[in-house]
This record gives structure tokens, sequence and C-alpha cells, in this order.
């Protein structure tokens, strides 16, 4: 008798162990979602401010390009 309990407490303890592995992985899953919208919109943020910017840099300014050989 106590050799099936041990195995019913080991199954139960292996359900455990695989529902925690499952919720820390639904959660790093979660968590890499949102660093990727943040990256997206830190960059949509850049972008919308390096056009501005580059126009404003060379307003009244004569600008020259050398080619380089």
């Amino acid at each position: 008798m106590s050799l099936n309990m041990m195995r019913k407490t080991s199954l139960i303890t292996r359900l455990m162990i695989v529902g925690l592995f499952g919720m820390a992985l639904a959660a790093c899953a979660n968590t890499m979602e949102g660093v990727g919208k943040d990256l997206q919109n830190m960059g949509t943020s850049m972008d919308s401010k390096s056009s501005t910017n580059k126009a404003s840099q060379t307003k009244g300014k004569d600008v020259v390009v050398t080619p380089v050989k």
C-alpha cells in the first residue's frame, strides 16, 4: 500500500512540476512580447525624431557631398 501511495505522490509531484514549468514559459513569452512592442515603439519614436532633425540640421546651410575614392 505504501508503494502505491508513493507512486500517486510522485505523479502529483510530476504534474505540479510540469504545471509550474508551463506557467514560467507562458510568463516568459508574455514578457518577450512586451519587450518586442516596446522596441517597436522606441524605433518608431526614433524614426519620427530623426526625420524632423535632418531637415532642421541642413536648413539655411550649403551642403557639399564629397565622394570618397
